[in-house]
């Protein structure tokens, strides 16, 4: 249960004494210079290669694809009608309240792993276990799913057309649908992607970008194309559906309000993706600024792409007719706009591996922050290197600087594979979609944690005699930590029972008296946090020699704690209204994953070796200096952790020596 103090952060490997990239420093520090980074060396973490468009392009990436191409006809035709757009306003505003906390605390720690470093950092080893789990869900599984789905959607396109007269030869039909839940182009899909990660950083990152362009000039073409037909600006002699009069009635009275509530429920599942922007901070040539600056902007792209998408769809057919599986492409075709069919269902087919390929990546850079706390095997982390390589571009070889996972790579590779072949998912889908609630819900309580600390409570004891390791739920921590730890509690318990009310109790009028009462005591703790807690001075981590220079200000979530705690509420919620199946298989998945951590990880990681060292941080530092000593360029760590550039008093024990950036007295994780 205890965190990972700031100071073994830097210590590790990918970010050590003699190849730092951070220098933590106060936020209101404008004096303090930045020293040069040390040219890194082969074994630290892939470099910094990723500016704010890659960073965009591969949100895109992970983002859209199912949100338009399936789930805007399926909410449309059951749920809301030509309101999908507005369901669609509603999932986007549920999806920013998590987006922006994921802001703030990937300005505040630009380091690999996401909500896995925040939770260890701010929580503990357990919780960061736990949002390693949820993550595992979110990108492999998924993308194992998103596999098998554009195997399933290959085969119905070559057999599509194709008359009882001109069927596929036998050993290819066989091939393709082997029967048993076997998806053979699922598995063929993933390993493509899989190789293209082996090829390299730079090469992935170049398909990364040119197909996701492609896939946003496709959706704006659909979304032209819908809106000019419906317009009549292209008169066809046959009778087609498209026309304006078909968004009327908007809301049609069979689904009503609730229609719209039930498919933003859904549609908020399409902006999935956004957090695994922050999965690549440690990659990002200037993450303090471009990462929340690429999940801002790529949550607003979807939003507007979505909501477009759904009106262009629902003036083209009326929304009766959508055909659920493939709205798009058969809303072409029954307006006659033939090879406007095909184009979309080929470019269906041509830019939904990008999901794909994102997500195996983002699970790789996950298992590299766990292998540096020694949390998964070594060879996670474990960089490789072509001395030359042939530029793809002009044929030229040059030197890898970059370095490639390329151990990493092909165990998660060949694990989806194997997945995405043989594992049928429409079991688990709901375990997917409750582990990413539950993620969303540890990462607002991260943003808290940081940025809140509790009244005095006297009776508790004294600040000076906690063990600085305690849990946040110890009776021997900390006494603001420990008021803290309820209140959070008390925040995410009350949402949960909210929406268990409102899903399970079938009077009407008890689930709503029920369900309005937790929502009002969640209310109740959000107003005793911000009036009774004080807000903390945060710890900002500046690059060095990238440009972002000492004073500027990192990107604060506005409205804190209200709006981490409504996102925190609007989670619980739906992972209540998920079902007794996703809520059961979530909890048997986090304990099964806990107790083999427990039993096989639990007190081998790097941060028990630390603290089992002496309980002292003694040796992290390669020595004592005095107040009147001068700083060494290469020891950017002791820099870090020496404010104004000098020791505070040495009477005074290490961890006072360290309190900027560590203790409770000026910078509050808990």
């Amino acid at each position: 249960m205890t965190r990972k103090p700031l100071l073994l952060v830097r210590k590790q490997e990918h970010c050590s004494d003699e190849t730092s990239r951070y220098t933590a420093v106060p936020i209101f520090d404008t004096e303090t210079p930045i020293k040069p980074a040390a040219k890194p060396s082969r074994s630290e973490a892939p470099l910094r290669h990723m500016s704010l468009l890659d960073l965009v392009f591969f949100g895109i990436g992970t983002t859209i694809g199912s949100g338009v191409f399936v789930l805007a006809g399926v909410v449309a035709h059951n749920y809301a009608g030509p309101s999908a757009s507005i369901s669609y306003l509603i999932a986007g505003c549920v999806a920013a309240l998590n987006g922006l906390p994921y802001a703030e605390l990937s300005a505040a720690f630009p380091l690999d792993g996401s909500t896995y470093s925040y939770a260890y950092i701010t929580l503990g080893e357990v919780f960061a276990v736990m949002a390693s789990l949820c993550q595992t869900l979110e990108y492999g599984g998924a993308s194992a799913a998103v596999a098998r789905s554009w195997g399933s959607k290959f085969v119905d396109w070559i057999q599509e057309g194709r008359e009882q007269s001109n069927p596929l030869p036998t050993g290819l039909e066989k091939f393709l649908q082997p029967g048993y839940d076997i998806n053979p182009m699922g598995a063929i899909i993933a390993l493509l992607c899989t190789l293209l990660l082996l090829m390299g950083v730079k090469e992935s990152k170049m398909a990364t970008n040119v197909v996701s362009f492609s896939k946003v000039s496709l959706i704006v073409f659909m979304i032209v194309a819908g809106f000019l037909l419906a317009s009549g600006v292209f008169p066809n002699s046959e009778a087609t559906p498209a026309s304006f009069s078909n968004l009327r009635p908007f809301v049609p009275p069979e689904f009503g309000a609730a229609g719209i509530i039930d498919g933003s429920s859904i549609l908020f599942f399409a902006f999935l993706g956004f957090d695994q922007i922050c999965n690549l901070s440690g990659e990002a040539k200037n993450p303090v600024k471009d990462v929340p600056r690429a999940v801002v902007g790529v949550i607003l792209i979807d939003g507007v792409i979505y909501m477009l998408a759904a009106l262009a769809l629902t003036a083209m057919v009326p929304y009766t007719s959508i055909d659920v599986v493939s709205a798009f492409p058969r809303a072409f075709g029954v307006n006659g706009v033939e090879w406007a069919e095909k184009m979309t269902a080929i470019g269906e087919l041509v830019t939904l591996p990008l999901v794909v390929l994102t997500g195996i990546q983002s699970q790789t850079r996950l298992f590299f922050a766990m292998s540096k706390d020694k949390l998964v095997p070594k060879f996670f982390g474990k960089l490789t290197f072509s001395d030359s390589r042939t530029c793809c571009c002009v044929g030229e070889k040059k030197e890898d600087t970059i370095g490639n996972l390329s151990a990493n790579v092909q165990f998660c590779g060949a694990v989806i594979v194997i997945l995405a072949c043989f594992v049928p998912f429409q079991y688990i889908e709901s375990l997917i979609s409750a582990g990413a609630l539950f993620l969303f819900s540890l990462t607002d309580v991260c943003l808290l944690m940081i940025r809140y600390h509790c009244p005095s409570e006297n009776f508790l004891g004294n600040v000076n005699e906690v063990d600085d390791s305690a849990s946040i739920f110890s009776v021997a921590t900390v006494r603001e930590q420990l008021s803290l730890g309820r209140l959070l509690i008390l925040l995410n318990v009350f949402p949960f029972l909210s929406g268990v009310c409102f899903a399970f109790i079938p009077i009407e009028a008890v689930k709503y008296s029920l369900a309005g009462v937790f929502a009002l005591l969640t209310l109740c703790v959000t107003i005793y946090i911000h009036r009774y807690c004080p807000e903390s001075r945060s710890t900002r981590f500046a690059l060095e020699g990238d440009g972002y220079g000492i004073g500027k200000a990192r990107f604060r979530t506005p409205l804190v704690p209200y709006l981490p705690a409504l996102g925190i509420f609007a989670n619980w919620f739906m992972l209540a209204n998920i079902g007794w199946q996703g809520i059961v298989m979530l909890l048997i998945y986090l304990l099964l994953g806990v107790a083999m951590y427990g039993g096989f990880c639990s007190g081998r990681s790097l941060t028990s070796e630390y603290e089992s060292n002496d309980g002292s941080y003694n040796s992290m530092l390669p020595g004592r200096i005095s107040p009147t000593d001068t700083l060494s360029v290469g020891s950017p760590l002791q820099e870090a952790l020496l404010p104004g550039g000098e020791w505070e008093n040495e009477a005074n024990s290490l961890k006072r020596d360290l309190s900027e950036i560590e203790t409770s007295n000026t910078v509050r994780f808990a």
